[in-house]
C-alpha cells in the first residue's frame, strides 16, 4: 500500500496548476507560507515515505497533495542519482547546488515529469508562480536530503544512497 500526503483537506490554501501551494518549514524565500516549525510539511512527509513509496509503480492519487508528493518523490530520486558517485558531504553538497540550478519545468513544458499528472497552467503568471513554488521546495527538499543521505562525519549514508538504483513508478531518473 503507498503512503498518501497527509494534506488532504487544505481547501484555504493557494494553489496554481492544479496543486496546492502548501506552507513550507522553510527559510528559503519564495511564495510557499511558512508553516511552525513542529509541524510536518510536505518535505517531511516525501522523505519520510520515499523508502517505502520508491517500490510501487502506480499511485492512487487521493488528494491533489499527492501529486505534490509524486514530483517530489521523483525529485528525489534525481537527487540520489546525482549525489550516487559523491563520497563526501562536500561533494554532495556541490552536486545538489549545481541540480538546483537547472531550470525548473512546469506542466506542458519539455522536461516535466509525468505529463498529464497536473493540468497546464491557464496564464503566464501561474507558470512563473508554479516554477518558483517548485523551485523553493526543490531547495528545501535538497537540503533536507543531505542530511539524511549523508552521516554527520560527511560519509554518505548507505542505507539512503542504494535507492538511487531505484525506478519510481517505472519513470528512469536522467
Amino acid at each position: 500500500m503507498v503512503y498518501h500526503s497527509s494534506f488532504v483537506n487544505e481547501d484555504e490554501v493557494d494553489s496554481a496548476c492544479g496543486c496546492p501551494l502548501l506552507p513550507l518549514k522553510s527559510h528559503i524565500k519564495g511564495p510557499a507560507p511558512v508553516s511552525n516549525q513542529d509541524r510536518t510539511d510536505i518535505v517531511d512527509e516525501a522523505i519520510t515515505f520515499f523508502r517505502a513509496n520508491v517500490f510501487f509503480r502506480n499511485f492512487d492519487i487521493k488528494s491533489p497533495a499527492d501529486k505534490l508528493l509524486i514530483y517530489l518523490t521523483s525529485y528525489i530520486n534525481v537527487a540520489l542519482k546525482r549525489l550516487e558517485g559523491c563520497r563526501t558531504l562536500a561533494e554532495g553538497t556541490k552536486a545538489i547546488i549545481n541540480l538546483g540550478l537547472e531550470k525548473v519545468p512546469v506542466p506542458g513544458e519539455a522536461g516535466f515529469p509525468f505529463p498529464g499528472l497536473l493540468p497546464l497552467p491557464q496564464s503566464h503568471e501561474e507558470a512563473e508562480l508554479f516554477r518558483n513554488y517548485l523551485k523553493q521546495i526543490r531547495e528545501e527538499t535538497s537540503g533536507r536530503l543531505l542530511s539524511v543521505a549523508y552521516r554527520p562525519n560527511g560519509t554518505p549514508n548507505k542505507w539512503w544512497l542504494a535507492f538511487a538504483k531505484r525506478k519510481f513508478m517505472n519513470a528512469v531518473a536522467p
